[in-house]
């Protein structure tokens, strides 16, 4: 199967999607310190706040549930698939981690409350995630064939069409590696708290 110009985009981008979101935060940082509140009144900050908190914690209990099906190869820098992962989460929608990932980005959209980073959220998954995604099709679809064919045409990508879910054994071992971003979670909430703080003090 020949490959096309996104699956090789999205090698790239699978190989360095642990670094490529630095520049993307650092520029999040940089609109947050200078922009004004835009999103809500600072009265209702703590409403905006307790959003941005419950879909952050959303986005992270579905990539704990995802990670204890699909393993710690989810942390490597190679495409690894040691069989076809289709239980839990899985059997609701084809990318849950990614999916976990959109909702954490989106509820720190929501605590930034500039309208602005909404936007460049979405954008910004867009480029990234969308080749990441067809890359691994493209992968799984040569290593497990039709199975995987079959799996992609009852398993929607992203938005599930039942609740129903195929149960399995859950690797909580494979927790361990989650552990660096649930840091990373609290680091950028300590950064938002922070700047929100100053913003509301000095610009609004």
């Amino acid at each position: 199967m020949k490959q096309d110009w996104i699956v090789r985009f999205g090698d790239f981008v699978f190989k360095h999607r642990d670094t490529l979101p630095v520049p993307f935060i650092f520029v999040t940082v940089l609109v947050l310190a200078f922009t004004r509140p835009t999103l809500a009144a600072a009265r209702a900050q703590a409403l905006l706040f307790a959003a941005g908190a419950i879909i952050i914690l959303g986005g992270e209990a579905i990539r704990v549930w995802a990670v204890g099906y699909s393993g710690g190869t989810t942390r490597s820098k190679k495409l690894i698939a040691d069989r076809l992962v289709t239980e839990g989460p899985y059997s609701l929608i084809r990318n849950p981690l990614y999916a976990g990932n959109f909702l954490i980005a989106l509820g720190f959209s929501l605590l930034a409350n500039a309208a602005v980073i909404v936007p460049l959220v979405i954008i910004y998954f867009a480029i990234e995630y969308y080749p990441i995604v067809r890359r691994e099709e493209y992968f799984l679809l040569e290593k497990f064939g039709e199975p995987y064919s079959r799996y992609l045409r009852e398993v929607p990508r992203f938005f599930p069409k039942t609740l129903t879910t195929k149960k399995a054994a859950y690797d909580v071992s494979a927790l361990r590696g989650e552990r660096w971003t649930m840091f990373g979670i609290v680091s950028m909430l300590i950064v938002m708290i922070v700047i929100d703080i100053v913003r509301i003090k000095f610009l609004v």
